[in-house]
């Protein structure tokens, strides 16, 4: 999660409405011209397009007919913290509590598209980048992680990690101390339609382990909780730098 202060931002807006999306494309393109806006009809394309772009934000049209915004709600936050905005056409207080709940950062409620929604979009982004700061962290002097540069170090010597290879890695790592099933991992790295893929996973931590282990025969960072998932083992284990 980062916070966009820059002059593109990417953005995933799930409408039908295609005024609506222009009205939002010319709004935030005054303080981001590099705005790239993805539009999406349905839940599946929503999610797998969340997965595969890595938005700055997601916009939920929360007026849309064929649409379970609750549903799409919940499977984004399976797999991803990146902030949800709901955007009501409507005073609807359960309905705004409910979303919340859910896992929305936020609910704007628009009878049009002002300039003001650039603030309340920037300030939902500034509290979200708060929220999931992170520092850097290391493992025993074996590993550290720098999230800001998306490095990792193997006794200091950096390691190229796949992207994938990386959100597993990460994932474990903001769990440590917690057995992470294997649905879960490949829910949050793979995306929502990849529960049961275990050969999948498999796979990949072995490739993982091959960069990151010492001996990847007998992992000592990523161990196998058999029937369960894996784990970084200790709260202690991994510690803040």
């Amino acid at each position: 999660m980062r916070f966009v202060i820059g002059l593109s931002m990417k953005v995933v807006l799930v409408s039908e409405c295609q005024e609506l999306a222009r009205d939002i494309s010319l709004v935030l393109n005054v303080r981001w011209p590099g705005l790239r806006m993805l539009r999406s009809l349905d839940t599946k394309e929503a999610t797998a397009l969340i997965h595969s772009e890595g938005p700055d934000m997601v916009m939920i049209d929360h007026g849309m007919p064929s649409l379970d915004c609750f549903e799409l709600i919940a499977q984004v936050r399976g797999f991803s913290d990146v902030p949800v905005v709901v955007l009501g056409q409507n005073e609807d207080a359960g309905d705004e509590i409910r979303a919340l709940e859910t896992g929305a950062d936020d609910w704007i409620a628009l009878s049009s598209v002002s300039m003001q929604f650039i603030a309340r979009v920037n300030a939902i982004l500034r509290r979200c980048s708060r929220r999931y700061a992170r520092e850097s962290c290391s493992l025993g002097g074996k590993l550290r992680i720098n999230y800001d540069g998306r490095e990792v170090l193997v006794w200091g010597q950096r390691v190229k990690l796949t992207p994938i290879e990386y959100k597993i890695l990460c994932h474990l790592a903001e769990n440590r101390g917690r057995v992470v099933g294997c649905d879960e991992l490949l829910r949050h790295v793979w995306g929502p339609f990849y529960e049961g893929e275990k050969e999948i996973l498999k796979r990949t931590i072995s490739r993982l382990r091959s960069k990151i282990e010492e001996d990847p025969a007998r992992p000592e960072i990523i161990v196998t909780e058999r029937g369960a998932g894996y784990i970084i083992l200790g709260q202690e284990a991994l510690s803040p730098l």
